[in-house]
């Protein structure tokens, strides 16, 4: 690793030079001494050991790695220009993952999918991309950025799990037949998210195949699966399915720090889409900083060494623990884990990532953000996320048997204190929750994306916003799939389902609303 970004900053911090270059610390610690604690009947103070947590152990950690947040200096590199270490370590990415080319990104996956559909538009031209609804909110703004419209299609959803699964070609197919049918030009790419928030994955190769037979390019956001490439009895990665374009999150499934993200031009793509490397090298200058951390580049090269050291041993390990965990918590009565033993998705061409424990709640009296609460403040246990009626959790590499022993110990009791009611015949869950555990409303496409994002808008209270177009994306957070993008008309039913969200104690965001307090207000184009 000498060659990389990690020898690199190391070799110019061991020279220790008198830094005349940015950033303003210089290297240098930012606070100098022992750590000192007085001691009863002793006057001053002794040096004492950090307590991890404690704010002066906090503090030495930030010193300490201050001497390898660097710039440009001289030995190393420039993000946007890579030759030396950072291309270095982007060619290890790419014979790992088997890319044509991968770029480390700094500014997250957000910015991966932002300069994917810059890349499609300065390619391609402009046009509509077809994508899933389900899609994060991070592409309001890439087609806001990149001026394409969006042609949304509506996947399959599961009652089973109260969940969207992942696109599949015969509702792909549909929505491309109607574009045909109304005599529209075909989008200029098809998006995809692939695995979804909870885990579930299908195989592309076909869509892969039928999306290039018509010339359109397909990107695909596989954010939460960066380990499919490198672990055991994963589903398979879309770098090697035909993909174009392949955005992964680096820190959600590795040990990369938060921020992190890579953007992969899969194989054969520059040759199907040329000048495709130069508009991603370009659009990736437009939305990333010009000051890119080496801190955080660092921790995507020791990821990359992570997931290629002993065949994947860490994420194997991360696998079975999730696998044990989903195994002892079947057991369970009232809980059922997705995607395992009888419990697997309904259909035959889906996969579920294990790492992704997502915990049906069904046979408990307690509603999803109420186990949430029950776990954090009760057993000191931090879920993903809440949804309805589940709860969602991430296993890794880095946790081990203890952990699957406190997990397993804090559902039992959760179970416990929250039996299954004896309910009457037809007798339905809360209000709020059967409503949230329901197919999302579909509002209606009446202004162009782009024109009602950059639109004059004026905030509405959400329950006098019905029949006015939205300038606002609202969102349930996480996983931040939109209920609302600008542009659409406002309908009832898209109130009604905001409102519930709300009771039932879910996170809404959007430009007026500020998840769980305060008046809901939605941003209306003013004309409307």
């Amino acid at each position: 690793m000498d060659s990389g970004i990690i020898g690199a900053a190391c070799s110019y911090a061991k020279r220790n030079p008198v830094r005349l270059h940015m950033p303003g610390h210089k290297g240098r610690k930012a606070f100098s001494g022992n750590v000192t604690i007085a001691t009863a009947g002793h006057e001053g103070s002794v040096p004492r050991a950090l307590i991890p947590g404690s704010v002066e152990w906090a503090e030495t950690l930030l010193d300490e790695i201050r001497a390898l947040d660097l710039t440009e200096a001289p030995g190393m590199d420039n993000l946007h220009y890579p030759t030396g270490c950072i291309r270095e370590a982007e060619r290890r990415a790419e014979a790992l993952f088997g890319s044509e080319r991968s770029h480390f990104l700094v500014n997250g996956a957000t910015s991966g999918i932002q300069a994917a559909l810059l890349a499609v538009r300065m390619v391609l031209g402009g046009g509509t991309v077809l994508l899933p609804r389900n899609v994060h909110k991070s592409l309001v703004s890439a087609l806001a950025f990149s001026g394409l419209e969006p042609v949304f299609a509506w996947p399959e959803y599961s009652a089973q799990f109260s969940v969207y699964m992942p696109l599949d070609w015969e509702r792909l197919k549909a929505s491309l037949d109607e574009i045909e049918r109304r005599g529209d030009p075909m989008p200029k790419a098809v998006f995809l998210i692939n695995p979804t928030y909870s885990g579930f994955s299908r195989d592309i190769s076909m869509i892969a195949k039928e999306v290039h037979a018509r010339g359109m390019m397909l990107v695909v956001d596989e954010a939460h699966g960066p380990h499919f490439a490198i672990g055991r009895g994963l589903p398979r990665t879309a770098l090697r399915q035909g993909a174009d374009l392949v955005i992964h999150g680096m820190h959600k499934t590795t040990v990369a720090y938060t921020q992190t993200a890579m953007l992969h031009i899969g194989a054969g793509a520059g040759s199907r889409f040329p000048g495709l490397h130069e508009a991603v090298e370009e659009a990736l200058r437009a939305v990333q900083t010009t000051s890119p951390s080496y801190i955080l580049m660092a921790s995507i090269e020791q990821a990359i060494d992570m997931l290629d050291r002993d065949g994947g041993r860490w994420v194997n390990r991360g696998t079975e623990m999730a696998l044990e965990l989903a195994r002892r918590l079947s057991a369970i009565p009232g809980l059922v884990v997705a995607g395992y033993g009888k419990h697997a998705a309904e259909s035959n061409d889906i996969e579920h990532d294990p790492s992704k424990l997502m915990v049906i709640l069904e046979g408990l009296s307690v509603s999803g953000p109420q186990a949430a609460r029950f776990l954090i403040e009760e057993c000191n246990i931090v879920p993903e996320m809440s949804g309805p009626k589940y709860l969602l959790m991430l296993i890794s590499g880095a946790h081990g048997p203890e952990d699957v022993d406190a997990i397993e110990k804090a559902f039992r009791t959760l179970a416990e204190r929250f039996p299954a009611r004896q309910t009457a015949p037809g007798e339905e869950l809360e209000d709020e929750v059967a409503l949230l555990t329901g197919r999302m409303p579909r509002p209606e496409r009446v202004m162009p994306l782009r024109d009602a994002f950059l639109s004059v808008a004026r905030a509405v209270p959400v329950e006098e916003a019905a029949g006015k177009i939205s300038a606002d994306t609202i969102v349930i957070y996480p996983p931040g799939s939109p209920l609302l993008t600008p542009g659409e008309r406002i309908d009832p039913d898209v109130v009604e389902y905001i409102v519930s969200a709300r009771k039932a104690g879910l996170n809404v965001l959007g430009r007026g609303i500020r998840g769980g307090e305060g008046e809901m207000r939605v941003y209306c184009v003013e004309s409307s």
